[in-house]
Formats: C-alpha cells, structure tokens, sequence
C-alpha cells in the first residue's frame, strides 16, 4: 500500500475511485495502465502481453517512469474537474501501490500538490 498526507485517504485504484485508477483513466481509446505497460523493455526475446508486464522491472525503468507521470499529468489536463476532488482530498492512497514501483497516488499527489502550489 502506498499512501500519500492525511486521512482521510481517497483510494485511488479500481477498488475506490476509479476514475483514479490507471486501468480506467485513458488517455485517447487506452488506458494509462496499458500504455505504460506497453512501453517496457525486456532482455532481447522476451514478448509478452502489456497485462503480463506488471511488477517487472524493465531495462528501461526511468523512460516508463518519466511516461507514467506524464500521462497522469494528460489525463487530469483532460478532465480538469478530477482536478477539484484531488485538491479537496488530505491524502491519496493506493492499496496495490508498492513503493519503489510507478503509483498513482504518487503521481496524482504530486499533481494535486503542484496545482495548490506545495511541491511534492
């Protein structure tokens, strides 16, 4: 579990709410959580599915960082009033969220945290 300030804790996963979590927020036609799994590299000859890619490091680990945040910064640009609960919230909380591992709560704290001008 990942958790970001205070309780109360908006969970942001398919299990709270969802427009929160990266397999129901899209950006076009896919998913964040598709899209970011689909961009991770393996040792040459390693084909897999994007859903079979989750909790694998990939060797291109900073690249599908830098995406993740950049897709949850286009998501809330796209659908500004998520932006209003996000800044209205205490704390975020990801319950499949594992630190050291791309979160949503992270990154949608660290939006909520920009927008009200507090940083990280």
């Amino acid at each position: 579990m990942v958790r970001h300030g205070v309780a109360p804790f908006l969970e942001c996963s398919s299990k709270g709410d969802k427009r929160f979590s990266a397999f129901h927020a899209y950006v076009g036609v896919i998913s964040i959580e598709q899209i970011y799994q689909s961009a991770k590299l393996f040792e040459e000859g390693v084909e897999l599915e994007w859903f079979e890619r989750q909790g694998l490091h990939p060797r291109n680990a900073e690249a599908c960082r830098a995406l993740y945040g950049s897709l949850w910064d286009v998501y809330i640009r796209s659908n500004s009033r998520l932006l209003d609960v996000l800044q209205a919230a205490t704390g975020l909380s990801d319950m499949f969220g594992r630190p050291g591992h791309c979160c949503q709560a992270t990154e949608l704290w660290r939006i909520r945290n920009e927008a009200i001008g507090q940083g990280n």
